[in-house]
């Protein structure tokens, strides 16, 4: 969905793909070639091309290899979709890809590398933390805080004002009525609690 956004703004020119997965060098994948791997950056960004876009639905390693990137002097590029609405106001990160029919609304803050997927809304005055993901239709109320690289399942709604923490999931559907911390998995109407990720360190004796 990433790439038919990038075609749909018709504002870019797309050079190749890059995957260090099962796609193969010279494989055509939906009409463009597959340069390689992440070992091709170097080689990319010495014949000048300077703009590029992480498109993995994994939080931290689309954090990761933004950071490459930029460490490499690429520029992140931002992608909004022609159907998405932007309102004034809105602040929306490099790296950050806005799918279509996707809303983000007055005065709200959308952090660097996130994806606001289809039909996702951002509520006016949210803040959305970097590397964060937004699901399909997932509903953020206004002045909500979405923490860094935090995951909102498809169809979940974030109550107004309510906060979730850095890297926590919500699941799919799940409605958050009160506020939640890092590095958990909540579940549920009303959203409860079902895991907790041990961070290094915790639990030694």
């Amino acid at each position: 969905m990433i790439l038919a956004t990038l075609e749909a703004t018709d504002r870019y020119h797309i050079a190749g793909l890059l995957d260090d997965g099962p796609m193969k060098r010279d494989t055509v994948w939906y009409g463009y070639v597959v340069l390689g791997g992440s070992e091709e950056m170097v080689r990319l960004r010495e014949r000048g091309l300077a703009h590029a876009i992480v498109a993995t639905g994994d939080n931290a390693r689309r954090v990761a290899i933004a950071t490459q990137l930029e460490t490499m002097g690429f520029s992140l590029t931002q992608v909004v979709h022609p159907t998405a609405v932007v309102l004034r106001g809105a602040r929306v990160g490099s790296g950050t890809v806005v799918l279509p029919h996707a809303f983000v609304g007055a005065d709200s803050a959308v952090g660097d590398n996130v994806i606001v997927s289809i039909g996702a809304v951002v509520g006016h005055d949210s803040i959305v933390g970097s590397g964060a993901q937004l699901c399909p239709r997932a509903t953020l109320g206004g002045a909500s805080h979405i923490g860094d690289q935090a995951f909102i399942g498809t169809g979940a709604s974030v109550l107004p004002g309510v906060s979730v923490g850095c890297r926590a999931i919500v699941g799919a559907n799940a409605v958050v009525t009160q506020d939640l911390p890092s590095d958990v998995t909540a579940v549920g109407v009303p959203a409860r609690i079902i895991k907790r990720r041990l961070l290094p360190n915790e639990g030694d004796s």
